[in-house]
């Protein structure tokens, strides 16, 4: 009974990603699997007690036949709790065990299961065809029979090997009678035909599932699919379209939209409507509440959609929202990242150039005319703010209502279908599900979503709404059209006015971020430029984007013709116009360079192409000489070293990177050839000339021993450097008993509690462990709570990640006063004789991936 309570569980709590290619079982994640502990520890719990009692094990058989299903009930609830090790271990017994019995090829069936979920491909196939082999014994069980070729199929899936899963998906579509796998493969072989570009057969599974009437979620995303299979070629897109956009209006399917617009989207891409593809991916990630992953993407797609179009801007904002649930998993997330951080510095340099043209534009206005832009600014903030206040009382007025109905006892919403806006009445005020909205994580995921798609991420602080506080709407449209004059002054109203208790309510709010004097229109002028130059870099190396790179260069040439950018951006416009062939360019840029810069490396390579090429070349050679100098000093070959050392000297004094690498081993060279004293010397001189380099740190240590050992430049003899000597007094140990530590701060937290938590976890999470929980004084503030005894450091590595985010055993702890860490029974007395915690913990994340 525990078992099947624990499937069920089970199946109600994990959910599929409809977007990937669907395995035949889905047995979640860690954290999936620690719901069904309890569940899955009773059964356990009720087998062992099974055996114990009623085993009749005499003439080298077994002679109860209910003590081989308790073996076997007992392998599968530690398979559910993804204890893949014990769980295999059953298995095998099981098949060994019970040769003559038909429950062998049960248990053979589930150690294929286990080997697939551990990502043992040899063993699960191994295994798969063993038991493939005896298919023909008498005593073979048809329920092994008819699930064998969907564990042979999730076997392939598991490595996403498609073609090969494909036949058993289509065998056990022929002989497997469970109605819900039979829903599951039909969706898969849909799916795999989707993939593959074979809408037809596609198309064919979905609705042969559509028509079995399966549970509504795999019917709504066969349905989606179904749409997406759509070929441009041979079918007609304004049915599909009708369709999707039905599903669009049905109450039902409101939490689904941001799927909908995506089919709606994919249907436009194969129409070749780019336009009206975009808008329906807006409208995707609009309504995207609670399933990031499709929001993500949706964001990805219309991002590269724009990006595509050179709309920089909004590709970026997508791109934003994208990473802000991209798992780094996903295919190509680091181009993705990459992409997105280009984006906001290309974005971030053209509101520098924006802005600052914005301020010169306003400073150099009369005082009328300011005035009468920073009033319209002001009355605009005025109307916003009101419809803020307004917003806000309407929803606090909501929620004094929904607080109402709750303390009344009434259904959230007053309708009859208890939150989804059914036929009883209007939708829910908690967004759904009948709770109110701070108690609703979905409602609250939605605000957030909202409030960071607006706003962006604000500090909380007064005036939050304020990105600049400065600029609050002074746009180029609010400056389009005014008359520019020079007035290098800013009225001395305004200056008398200003003051940092200034609000967007006044005007010295505005007018104190203007540039005053000369030197703030310079500062002003370089940091336009500043911007100018990494646009143009970042359209040319990072995006590869000629036109707008071009563009760039020359609006920056325009404003700013000499600048201390003119030679490295002469010679990249020399390199686009040479990549477009426009030669009357390409030999004007040259000549520029040429006359002004004829030592440049640019002109360098204008002369010769190969001037990199030859140079890296050189490079090389020091690097080979330097690879010849470290084996020589690891063998000891002092005075090779020495030579060595000095040719680098003499070829490649001005190679920054290897010199002081050189200068450091010809200094202990030095050392073992000759006197300690010559080591010394040499050692300061190469911290002195190299004070940032690599190999500084260590330099300088052994200028610091040297000293405390030999006297050098007063230090005292014999004062050795115990930090230089020091060795980890901990031992790296992971095939003995662990405990698993949990230090508090005994002025702050109450232990007895606390105990009384970490036992009730225990009981419910890991109760056949018979685990022990121990408290121990470590010194005038600290205690140690040790719960153990664990076999290895991978059984308190497994309670050490289950125990270190529960809610419950911490709850009310402020994460300062407690430290939570596995260590060994070797290392435990070690750091206990010297209270020495954090030693411990650094010595722990050194070595151990607990994580």
């Amino acid at each position: 009974m525990s078992l099947e309570e624990g499937k069920v569980l089970q199946h109600e709590k994990i959910k599929d990603n409809y977007k990937t290619i669907l395995r035949v079982y889905n047995y979640g994640t860690k954290a999936d699997a620690k719901s069904l502990f309890p569940k899955m520890d009773r059964a356990i719990e009720k087998s062992s007690i099974a055996i114990q009692k009623h085993s009749m094990y005499f003439g080298g058989k077994e002679q109860v036949k209910w003590v081989a299903q308790s073996y076997l009930m007992m392998g599968i609830a530690h398979f559910y709790k993804q204890d893949y090790i014990p769980a295999r271990r059953v298995f095998d017994y099981v098949y060994n065990e019970y040769k003559d019995k038909p429950i062998r090829f049960e248990g053979l069936l589930w150690l294929a299961k286990t080997y697939i979920q551990m990502n043992r491909p040899a063993k699960a196939e191994a295994t798969l065809n063993l038991l493939t082999s005896k298919m023909d014994a008498d005593d073979f069980p048809n329920k092994v029979y008819n699930e064998l070729p969907l564990v042979e199929a999730d076997f392939y899936l598991s490595h996403e090997n498609y073609a090969a899963a494909y036949p058993y998906l289509e065998r056990a579509l022929e002989i497997n009678k469970d109605r819900f796998l039979t829903n599951r493969v039909l969706f898969i072989l849909g799916q795999i035909n989707q993939k593959e570009g074979d809408f037809e057969r596609a198309t064919r599974y979905y609705s042969q599932l559509i028509k079995r009437n399966p549970d509504y979620e795999l019917a709504f995303n066969a349905r989606l699919n179904l749409a997406q299979s759509y070929d441009s070629k041979t079918g007609n897109s304004k049915a599909i379209t009708r369709l999707l956009m039905k599903m669009t209006k049905e109450s039902k399917n409101q939490e689904f939209l941001d799927q909908i617009y995506y089919a709606l989207a994919d249907v436009a891409l194969k129409d070749n409507n780019d336009t009206l593809a975009i808008s329906y991916l807006r409208k995707s990630v609009a309504s995207s509440v609670n399933n990031n992953y499709q929001k993500t993407i949706s964001s990805l797609k219309v991002a590269d959609l724009y990006f595509e179009e050179t709309e920089y801007k909004f590709a970026k904002l997508y791109y934003d929202t994208a990473m802000m649930a991209l798992p780094a998993d996903f295919p190509n997330y680091f181009q993705i990242k990459e992409r997105a951080e280009i984006l906001t510095n290309i974005v971030t340099e053209h509101q520098t150039i924006k802005e600052q043209d914005s301020l010169q534009t306003l400073a150099r206005m009369n005082p009328d005319e300011r005035n009468a832009i920073i009033d319209a600014a002001i009355e605009k903030y005025k109307i916003a703010e009101e419809e803020r206040i307004k917003r806000e009382e309407e929803e606090k007025n909501a929620k004094e209502a929904e607080q109402v109905a709750m303390k009344n006892g009434m259904p959230s919403g007053f309708g009859g279908q208890g939150g989804r806006g059914g036929p009883g009445g209007p939708p829910s005020l908690g967004a759904g599900n009948g709770k109110w909205y701070f108690y609703n994580p979905q409602a609250l995921s939605k605000g957030y979503s909202e409030f960071v798609r607006k706003w962006g991420k604000r500090q909380l602080t007064d005036n939050w709404r304020l990105s600049d506080k400065r600029q609050m709407m002074l746009t180029d449209d609010d400056l389009q059209g005014e008359t520019v004059r020079t007035d290098s002054t800013v009225s001395d109203t305004a200056n008398a006015k200003a003051s940092s208790a200034a609000t967007p309510m006044d005007r010295v709010f505005y007018l104190n971020g203007l540039p005053k004097t000369e030197d703030d229109f310079q500062a002003s002028d370089r940091m336009i430029l500043e911007a100018y130059h990494k646009l143009g870099t970042l359209y040319k190396e990072s995006l590869h984007d000629t036109a707008s790179a071009i563009t760039v260069y020359n609006e920056m040439f325009n404003r700013f013709p000499e600048n201390q950018y003119e030679l490295e951006s002469w010679f990249a416009l020399y390199q686009l116009y040479s990549g477009k062939g426009e030669v009357s360019e390409v030999a004007k840029y040259k000549n520029l360079i040429l006359t002004k810069y004829p030592d440049s490396d640019y002109a360098k390579v204008i002369v010769d192409p190969d001037y990199f090429v030859k140079l890296a070349a050189k490079k090389g050679q020091i690097v080979k000489l330097y690879a010849r100098t470290y084996k020589a000093f690891e063998r000891e070959q002092y005075f090779r070293v020495l030579s060595f050392a000095n040719k680098a000297i003499e070829e490649y004094p001005d190679n920054k990177s290897l010199m002081p690498r050189f200068l450091y081993l010809r200094a202990i060279a030095l050392g073992k050839a000759t006197t300690v004293d010559s080591m010394y010397t040499e050692m300061k001189a190469l911290v002195a000339a190299y004070p940032q380099s690599g190999v500084a740190p260590q330099a300088k240590q052994i200028l610091k021993t040297l000293r405390a050992e030999y006297g050098f430049d007063g230090g005292a003899p014999g004062e050795g450097s115990n930090k230089a000597k020091k060795i980890t007094k901990y031992k790296l140990t992971k095939k003995i008993p662990f405990f698993v530590i949990v230090a508090v701060n005994g002025d702050k937290v109450k232990i007895n509690p606390l105990k009384v938590r970490i036992s009730d976890f225990d009981k419910k999470y890991f109760r056949l462990r018979k685990l022990r929980i121990k408290s121990l004084q470590l010194d005038n503030q600290r205690v140690l709570i040790t719960i153990g005894n664990f076999t290895n450091k991978n059984d308190a590595a497994n309670y050490y990640r289950a125990i270190k985010n529960d809610e419950y055993v911490l709850s009310g702890l402020n994460k300062d006063d407690y430290k939570i860490f596995p260590i060994s029974t070797k290392n435990y007395p070690i750091m206990y004789r010297d209270k020495d915690v954090k030693g411990y913990m650094e010595f722990m994340k050194e070595n151990y991936d607990f994580n």
